[in-house]
């Protein structure tokens, strides 16, 4: 039975002393783990959690958050992962959307749900340690009575409804099952190589996917993995964490493996340990990839192309002078398809709407039948919306989200490949291309840039650099040079957020 609480159990009969978790000076072994989520399964029970019933996590990274995962998979109830940097409107959204019955906060994030809780008074709150204004769920845990059987749970049953970044509107809820999300452990071993020997160091946010996956499949794996312990990330506390653990693996945005370029070239990391180094949610470029490279002799460097959604759809291993651009070939199970509005395949090398079909797939969207059916085709194909093309040789190559082009005078612009040219320049450190009305074309790009620490933007040069190396529809009619451009959990621009700032500075 592929369930995530089963498959943490066949660890811990595996490897019952092994060290399972490390969060700061915290330690887990698998027998521990195993326990303490027992009983925390039960004391869900306990307290009424059917399974079926939706408990919300407004937790930071760590232990309790790790744990939940798990307790929750066991007692059949499904987790909602709440992203800590929503405001209180967008929770109670969530809430509300997902029909949560019961929520475990944080203490340090006690006062934020207090406000939800009052406009919200039927809703079952309790905190992760001692908090005012809410019941210590820690003590919950301790006072369980009795010895009794949790509910038996399948692989198809629903483990979590994880939201997505609301790149696109309004956040939705795709419902995991656990049998899709345990595949997606396989993938990682089948793939990347990780099992029982490596030590994992995860840094991401764990109400994001990617983190999420990462920490409780490296359970399933066997492996011992490292929880970042900053509550506030600091390059310097990074190498310190990753050079006092050995780390062997760990999945990062291309920003962050910038500070393990820049602590391998000044002596500051153990070159010798890593491994595996896993990137998603944003292109890595040539010299990146290739300090890297060159900086830890033993890795392998893969980018792993996914999404709430999906799973892990696709993956590609990165080599000295190799390809770059592409997000890889389709990972085990899965299969690809590159499709016109009609939803008929394309041609090879022609760009459409990417759709993906395998066994970590989500199984909707949670109570929004009309938006699941509308994401998938008949045949069980699912689409999130990017654009992108295939190669013949079958790697995939993603343009941009269909979302997000402008449409200049019947032209498609896809903001991805302007923003790519804008990256270009030495003094711009982020860029975002959003498309504006025009009451002639239809939409006119504009471009919102941010210089590097100490460099100054060259709007000429990059006016230049438009003309040298786009067509005149694509270009940008405006270039803005702004302080700041809104980012989501995982560090990508978010351009829907960056377009609302500029129309409100342009009234």
């Amino acid at each position: 039975m592929l369930t995530v609480g089963m498959a943490l159990h066949q660890a811990r009969l595996k490897h019952p002393q092994k060290t399972a978790l490390i969060f700061g000076d915290r330690v887990v072994t698998y027998q521990q783990l195993d326990d303490h989520s027992d009983r925390f399964a039960k004391a869900l029970v306990a307290k009424g959690m059917r399974p079926g019933d939706r408990v919300a996590l407004l937790l930071p990274n760590g232990l309790d958050m790790a744990e939940s995962y798990f307790a929750l998979a066991k007692a059949g109830v499904v987790g909602v992962p709440l992203n800590l940097r929503w405001s209180a409107p967008e929770i109670e959204f969530a809430l509300a959307n997902a029909e949560v019955n019961l929520v475990l906060v944080g203490s340090e994030i006690a006062p934020l749900m207090a406000g939800v809780a009052k406009r919200q008074p039927k809703l079952n709150v309790f905190s992760m340690g001692a908090s005012e204004g809410f019941r210590d769920w820690l003590v919950e845990i301790e006072q369980v009575e009795g010895d009794f059987d949790l509910p038996a749970v399948s692989q198809s049953d629903a483990f979590v409804i994880v939201y997505t970044s609301g790149t696109t509107g309004r956040p939705k809820g795709a419902v995991r099952s656990h049998y899709s999300t345990v595949m997606i452990a396989m993938t990682m071993a089948s793939e990347f190589g990780i099992g029982p020997d490596d030590i994992g160091f995860a840094i991401l946010p764990m109400f994001h996917v990617n983190s999420m996956w990462f920490v409780t499949l490296s359970m399933a794996l066997g492996t011992t993995c490292v929880i970042y312990s900053h509550r506030n990330f600091h390059p310097q506390h990074v190498v310190e964490e990753m050079n006092r653990h050995q780390a062997t693996y760990g999945m990062f945005v291309p920003s962050l493996l910038t500070f393990l370029a820049d602590g391998v070239d000044k002596g500051q990391i153990n070159p010798e340990t890593l491994r595996v180094l896993l990137t998603s949610s944003a292109p890595l470029d040539s010299t990146l990839r290739d300090r890297l490279l060159r900086g830890f002799p033993h890795v392998r460097l893969y980018d792993v192309y996914g999404s709430t959604e999906y799973g892990a759809a696709t993956a590609i291993r990165h080599r000295l002078g190799g390809p770059l651009g592409s997000v890889g070939y389709a990972a085990l199970g899965q299969e690809i398809r590159v499709l016109d509005d009609n939803q008929r395949p394309v041609e090879t090398g022609q760009i459409g709407e990417i759709y993906v079909k395998g066994p970590t797939l989500m199984d909707g969207y949670f109570k929004n039948d009309q938006v699941t059916r509308q994401a998938f085709t008949a045949d069980g194909f699912l689409t999130v919306g990017d654009m992108g093309y295939m190669t013949s040789d079958g790697l995939l190559y993603l343009v941009d989200r269909k979302q997000d082009m402008i449409i200049v005078a019947a032209e498609n612009v896809y903001p991805q490949e302007v923003e790519d040219v804008l990256l270009s320049d030495p003094a711009v450190l982020a860029a975002a291309v959003v498309g504006v009305a025009d009451a002639r074309r239809g939409e006119r790009p504009v471009a919102l840039i941010m210089a590097r620490p100490d460099a100054h933007i060259d709007l000429r040069r990059l006016h230049d650099l438009c003309r040298d190396r786009l067509a005149d529809y694509k270009r940008p009619v405006a270039f803005e040079v702004v302080d700041e451009l809104p980012v989501g959990p995982v560090g990508k621009v978010v351009r829907r957020l960056a377009k609302k700032a500029y129309l409100e500075r342009a009234k």
